[in-house]
């Protein structure tokens, strides 16, 4: 049988596994409330006295030598911190995107203030009076201050963008510096923290609740992979994972180190040497500049704010950013803007000339462009924008500039040339209030027509397209939120800490603890007996 003093030991190691348990539950539900903490257990093992040489001993009755308590055990599941991670990567995408794409919609506002369209129904009111008095200076000045009106409200328009985009560049860069760039060092200096404690055989849980909770945070910025394998041998006996974390080529490439073990990368922007394009790049672990960073990031925050910087939509090429962005909408309102100088200048150009043999002395009217609106030269159009576009020099100058009729008053003209003006007629000014209802052609810089319709239509379709923007992403953005929410319960239920449950632990473990009391009470009353009443 067994020793005498087994059993004492058996009762012993019962008591140290229970008061583990309790120790253990206690400092769980004191963590209740603390981020990223993972609900632990002790790890209790039944504790034998077999071994091959038992198969020649002696039968005898045999029982175990009780339960150990051999260490305490984070209770997580790696597919769900995988799913949870990859979910909380497309949350924050979209996330992101509602964001900036309300802010385009704000600046798009035709509803609640008295925006573009506003301003192209002033002009053609104004225009009407110039019809019905085509040769009072006055009205012709009124017009002009409409029109300036309708330049400096695109103006507006595109210099509000560009505020949009400096102040998501600013937050981008403070994604990259203040979160992304530090939690990956952290991560490095947690990793080589824990190979530390767990070379000297101690579980280091609190330090992995904070690594894990860093690589938390990390996948709301970009889509990651974590990795961790046996490959770093310290001894015969021991081998401590290594652990990687990488952005991975969806092209199916070399994929980005950004954390090995101790190792971590560093990620900068330049938005300097082209802010239209924002590019981001990533010296690796291994020292290596991988400057294919932007076509690697397809998800997380990192990849909201770049599709809003950099998306051109429809404007993209093969390998650009086919987002709908701040540069798409941008390059909306461009096309406008240079529609809209384009069909009033070619009016007001557009004036009677005479064939020069029918004019005296050699004659001829000027054939020069008559431009109503100019870029900033103000002169011409060569790069006309709606950062730019503005009323001409001329035009500032002489309210009359505008040509109210195709015949109009020539100073110094001869009186033999057969040239008759009209000057109090207004069909000049006609064909202009006529244009701002035509159909028109809107193209791209290629010469695609993206749109026919009028200048109030393609406004509105602007409007709406933001809007609808806005709405998709925001549906986007609850049905990711609604997926996360149901894999972070499923997180909860295997890492977070139930106060039920932990009470109830805690009065089952206290029940085996007070048993084992017993159990050593028991002991001692049969070796009493054994010692002091047996043989009397």
């Amino acid at each position: 049988m067994a020793a005498t003093f087994v059993s004492y030991n058996i009762a012993s190691r019962a008591m140290e596994a229970s008061q583990a348990s309790i120790n253990v539950v206690g400092n769980n539900i004191s963590n209740i409330k603390t981020e990223g903490y993972t609900r632990q257990r002790v790890d209790v093992v039944s504790v034998t006295n077999s071994g091959m040489v038992q198969k020649y001993a002696n039968p005898q009755i045999s029982s175990g030598l009780g339960a150990k308590a051999t260490g305490t055990t984070q209770l997580r599941d790696p597919y769900i911190d995988a799913r949870y991670r990859n979910q909380n990567s497309e949350n924050s995408r979209y996330e992101t995107m509602v964001k900036g794409l309300t802010n385009l919609e704000d600046v798009f506002d035709e509803a609640s203030a008295q925006a573009l369209m506003g301003e192209f129904s002033s002009f053609v009111l104004d225009l009407n009076s110039l019809a019905q008095t085509p040769g009072t200076s006055d009205i012709a000045q009124v017009v002009r201050s409409a029109a300036e009106k309708i330049t400096q409200m695109m103006n507006m328009y595109a210099n509000q963008l560009d505020e949009i985009r400096t102040e998501q560049t600013e937050n981008l860069e403070v994604t990259v510096d203040s979160e992304f760039n530090t939690f990956v060092k952290n991560i490095a200096a947690l990793n080589e923290q824990i190979q530390r404690e767990e070379i000297y055989g101690n579980t280091p849980n609190e330090l992995y609740d904070q690594r894990n909770l860093l690589i938390d945070k990390l996948s709301g910025i970009a889509n990651i992979k974590v990795s961790m394998t046996p490959a770093d041998v310290i001894s015969e006996n021991l081998s401590i994972p290594h652990y990687r974390i990488t952005m991975e080529n969806p092209s199916g490439g070399e994929p980005i180190m950004i954390v090995d073990n101790g190792k971590y990368g560093e990620m900068s922007l330049d938005a300097k040497t082209d802010p239209l394009n924002v590019k981001l790049s990533v010296v690796d672990t291994k020292g290596n500049l991988r400057d294919d960073a932007n076509d690697l990031i397809s998800d997380g925050k990192l990849y909201g704010y770049l599709s809003i910087i950099n998306g051109k939509g429809t404007f993209a090429s093969a390998t650009e950013n086919s987002a709908k962005g701040i540069y798409y909408y941008n390059e909306k309102i461009n096309i406008m803007a240079k529609q809209f100088a384009e069909e009033f200048n070619s009016i007001n150009s557009d004036i009677f000339v005479e064939d020069t043999t029918d004019l005296v002395n050699g004659y001829k009217l000027n054939t020069e462009p008559l431009n109503l609106f100019t870029d900033d030269s103000g002169s011409t159009t060569a790069n006309l924008t709606a950062r730019n576009i503005q009323v001409s020099t001329e035009w500032l100058k002489n309210p009359s500039y505008i040509n109210t009729t195709k015949k109009p008053f020539i100073e110094g003209l001869p009186a033999t040339t057969d040239y008759k003006s009209t000057p109090t007629e207004p069909d000049n000014v006609l064909r202009m209030i006529k244009r701002m209802s035509d159909q028109i052609d809107f193209k791209d810089s290629m010469g695609s027509t993206i749109l026919t319709g009028t200048f109030n239509e393609y406004m509105t379709s602007v409007v709406s397209e933001v809007g609808t923007d806005v709405e998709l992403y925001t549906n986007f953005s609850k049905t990711a939120t609604n997926v996360f929410q149901t894999i972070s319960d499923s997180r909860d239920s295997v890492s977070g800490v139930s106060l039920n449950e932990e009470g109830i632990n805690l009065s089952a473990f206290q029940k085996v603890y007070n048993a084992a009391m017993r159990y050593f009470n028991v002991l001692d009353e049969n070796l009493d007996n054994v010692i002091n009443k047996m043989g009397v």
